[in-house]
């Protein structure tokens, strides 16, 4: 990084834009703001004009509102209409009616139906100079053929539906339709026709979609009967070539199962019984009469008599046996009768058993039977089920067709219906009226909008040019990029020397320096205005450089030329020798001696002759009659081709060495750096160097550029001057300092 040395002290020469942008906030950007409000203001007004003249030339259009209601509740009069509460709100069907509105077939039927390419006030607006640009051109690249009547109905469609603006109100089902024409009536009749068109269109679109799914349901119906016909043939052909036969209570094989099964399980339980009769009755054979279990399981009326009588025979035995003894012949003759009921009680078990047995085989035959029935059955039902699986394919392929047929059948039958009955699904609100007054332009929103806008790019480019511009505007750009010190800032004089007539106080005399010339004496005739007061802060920067040394050599130097370098020189050099020092000033500029002419026109010999040796360094030297300042001039007639051997020559050095014992500060007017090396070459018989930057105009790069090319004279800057600054833009970029800042400050003209 390079650096700037002055007073000893190392400051670096920024390279980066990006190093010394300022941080922008709030009080920064009023404070740009407050500084740059001309273009600000310029920016509000140039917009505010900008928009008259469009609010005074542009064409005054009227809208037409008319508002329509999508109704989804109903698409038909016969269709059963759902609850409100039940109904779904969907904005997409919402936001397609919206587009539909915008569409080319809607415009095509308004731009028919009222005939708009024979309305003069629709047409003629078509026929703007860019509108006869452009269809001379598109009529040119058509092969020279003029437009059909298809063509024109398509152009005037399409500067209908520019004017056309379709918007959603809120969340409902109401459309809001605008149109826009110059003309009002206009505005009012089209609008209204957008939605009659609309509404049209709906009813068109939903007769030929009816007719024609009308149509494909009719096809489709004879199709489904011939299928449904035959599937329901192929059933009853499929049961008759397998024996299924139906009734009301299923399949008759499965009746006849089911009664065998009925059967067989009646007959097992008959048999069991009577196996069961004949075991009991073997069982109890050989049982004693008397044993009541026998003859209770048995149940015989005959045993039960039989039983009771030897009961009976038993109990008079018993009797007479106590009475008469067991021998007794009456008693024996009982035991006899009891003998014989016991053989007949046998012998009718046995009858009994007999009459058992031939019951059970009975019933085993019947139950051998019954089995042999159930197995044929159970052979032919799984035959039968195997038949059923293909069956009830059969059955439901028919009854699918059944169905079908039936359903397409009542769809045919509701989109008759819809043909008789066309319903459409919208319906305007609120028709459109012709409006009173027009809707645009909109002359104080666009003055105002313009107004705010031509301000916010004023603000915009302000702050653009100030953190961005490339010119130094204050002492904080100088240090951030330089890392040199700001002496001051001079205002720019020319028109307060207008103002004042400073002009006036000086006579042309050839023993004034500058002379009917005020603005290069202004810090004499002025002695309490900024720009003195600035030049004195330069002397007393220079004195502090200067320290207890002795005269002091300070070159004037400045980047390019016209940065009023030499105007800063003269009254530097003047107030310095008002002062009351020994000040000599020097002009060294040998390619132009602006300094010279200015201050002494009539001079004829100066520096470079007496660098020549044709003369004498006192033949030179004029001195200022009021303030006592030695001058000495250069002439230069022709280009000198040697300027820096001539400036660095020993007669040079010398006259300088001898100066230093003479004068007490020495003013040395040099070259601008940039364009020529003179400063670089004869830097070393300088002290220190004031920079000299003409405010709001020179470049950084051009500032840096003659820093970094002059390495010797960028370590002896003792500060930077900003000269020419505009006195009103300066006011405002100072004015964080308080309304008393310039109150020390007057005008030249009061010190006459």
């Amino acid at each position: 990084m390079l650096q700037l040395n002055t007073q000893s002290s190392s400051r670096p020469v920024r390279t980066e834009e990006a190093s010394f942008l300022p941080q922008l906030d709030i009080l920064s950007l009023a404070r740009i703001a407050y500084k740059q409000w001309p273009i600000i203001l310029a920016g509000a007004v140039a917009l505010f004009l900008l928009a008259g003249i469009f609010v005074l030339t542009a064409t005054s259009k009227y809208t037409a509102s008319v508002f329509v209601l999508v109704d989804t509740s109903k698409s038909s009069l016969l269709q059963k209409q759902e609850p409100v509460a039940d109904r779904i709100l969907d904005p997409g069907l919402v936001e397609s009616q919206v587009e539909i509105f915008k569409s080319e077939s809607v415009a095509l039927t308004v731009v028919r139906e009222l005939k708009l390419l024979d309305n003069a006030e629709f047409t003629k607006k078509r026929a703007g100079l860019v509108s006869s640009i452009l269809s001379t051109v598109s009529w040119i690249w058509r092969s020279n053929t003029p437009p059909t009547l298809e063509e024109q109905e398509r152009g005037a469609a399409e500067q209908l539906i520019e004017g056309i603006k379709v918007k959603r109100l809120g969340v409902t089902y109401v459309i809001q339709v605008d149109y826009t024409d110059p003309s009002p009536r206009n505005a009012a009749l089209i609008a209204n026709a957008i939605a009659d068109a609309y509404s049209v269109s709906e009813l068109e679109a939903k007769y030929k979609s009816t007719k024609r799914a009308g149509k494909w349901l009719q096809d489709r119906i004879i199709e489904l009967r011939l299928q449904a016909s035959n599937a329901e043939l192929a059933v009853q052909k499929f049961k008759s070539d397998n024996n299924i036969v139906d009734t009301a209570r299923g399949l008759i094989s499965e009746q006849q199962l089911g009664d065998v099964n009925s059967q067989l399980i009646a007959s097992r339980a008959a048999t069991a019984e009577m196996k069961a009769k004949l075991d009991r009755v073997i069982e109890v054979s050989n049982s004693d009469i008397v044993n009541a279990t026998v003859t209770d399981a048995l149940k015989s009326d005959i045993i039960q008599r039989l039983r009771a009588q030897y009961l009976d025979l038993a109990a008079k035995k018993q009797d007479l046996a106590s009475k008469y003894g067991a021998e007794h012949g009456a008693v024996i003759n009982l035991k006899n009768q009891m003998a014989e009921i016991s053989r007949a009680a046998k012998e009718e078990l046995k009858r009994l058993a007999e009459s058992y047995k031939s019951d059970y085989e009975i019933a085993q035959a019947r139950e051998r039977s019954l089995r042999k029935s159930m197995d044929g059955l159970v052979t032919q039902a799984e035959t039968t089920n195997k038949a059923q699986v293909a069956l009830r394919n059969l059955e439901s392929s028919a009854q699918t067709y059944r169905n079908l047929y039936d359903t397409f059948l009542q769809k045919f039958e509701e989109s008759t219906h819809e043909q008789n009955f066309p319903v459409a699904n919208a319906r305007v609100i609120t028709q459109a009226a012709t409006p009173s007054k027009p809707s645009s332009p909109k002359t104080l929103l666009i003055l105002m909008g313009g107004t705010v806008l031509g301000a916010m790019a004023g603000f915009a480019f302000a702050v653009f040019k100030d953190v961005f511009g490339n010119v130094f505007r204050n002492a904080e750009d100088v240090l951030s990029f330089t890392g040199i010190e700001c002496l001051g800032i001079l205002p720019n004089l020319t028109k307060e020397i207008k103002r004042s007539k400073i002009g006036w106080q000086v006579e042309s005399d050839a023993d004034i320096l500058g002379s009917g010339t005020p603005l290069t004496r202004y810090a004499v005739l002025s002695p309490f205005s900024r720009f003195t007061e600035t030049i004195r802060n330069v002397k007393v920067s220079i004195d502090i450089a200067r320290g207890t040394q002795g005269a002091a050599v300070i070159g004037i130097i400045s980047s390019i030329p016209h940065e009023g370098k030499t105007t800063f020189s003269s009254n530097l050099a003047l107030l310095t020798a008002q002062m009351g020092h020994k000040t000599l000033l020097i002009d060294c500029d040998m390619h132009r001696s602006s300094l010279t002419k200015t201050l002494r026109p009539d001079t004829k010999i100066g520096l470079v002759d007496f660098l020549h040796g044709r003369c004498k360094i006192t033949d030179l030297i004029k001195r200022d009659l009021i303030t006592g300042l030695d001058f000495l001039p250069t002439i230069a007639e022709t280009r000198e081709k040697n300027v820096v051997g001539l400036l660095t020559s020993s007669e040079m050095v010398n006259f300088l060495k001898q100066a230093r014992s003479v004068y007490d500060y020495i003013y040395v007017d040099l070259p601008p750096v940039v364009p020529v090396v003179d400063v670089k070459a004869s830097s070393h018989l300088f002290d220190n160097f004031v920079f000299v930057v003409e405010w709001g105009k020179t470049s950084r790069d051009v500032v840096r550029d003659a820093l970094i090319s002059a390495e010797q004279v960028r370590h002896r800057v003792l500060g930077v001057v900003l000269n020419r600054a505009d006195p009103t833009a300066l006011k405002r970029q100072e004015s964080y300092k308080g309304a008393s800042y310039g109150s020390y400050y007057t005008d030249a003209d009061t010190t006459s």
